[in-house]
């Protein structure tokens, strides 16, 4: 599967919201006050995206049930990261984005920055039917 072409595929209005969510998870991330859960900013970051995606995205009903839900959280998760976090383009947007007092060092961004040349590859539905959502 060309996971770039799946997330550049999606609408525009997709495309803007994963913009400003992808801005907001970058935001919370690099904060003084985040702790980190785990060792990957890359997987973090996608989970903090993630959460914020499925709760605007959710429509009504068990959305948390939704398997194309968590599948589109991720290919938006991927557009975003494609357009403003690789190639060292996430130290520069943290900057842009949290005053210097308030967010992590130079050193740290610059760490996260190499993990965000990555991309999701849970990106179906199907993945989340087999391996997520069995009950």
């Amino acid at each position: 599967m060309n996971y770039v072409k799946q997330a550049y595929e999606l609408s525009t209005d997709k495309k803007q919201h994963a913009i400003a969510l992808y801005k907001n998870a970058v935001i919370e991330l690099v904060s003084k006050d985040y702790v980190l859960r785990i060792d990957d900013a890359h997987t973090e970051l996608s989970a903090i995206f993630g959460q914020q995606w499925l709760m605007t995205q959710r429509g009504s009903g068990a959305f948390w049930m939704d398997s194309a839900l968590y599948a589109e959280a991720n290919i938006a998760f991927n557009y975003a990261n494609l357009t403003l976090g690789i190639d060292g383009r996430f130290v520069a947007l943290a900057e842009s984005l949290v005053d210097a007092e308030q967010r992590i060092s130079k050193k740290e961004l610059k760490a996260m920055s190499k993990q965000m040349d990555s991309i999701l590859t849970a990106t179906t539905a199907k993945y989340f039917e087999n391996n997520l959502m069995r009950v």
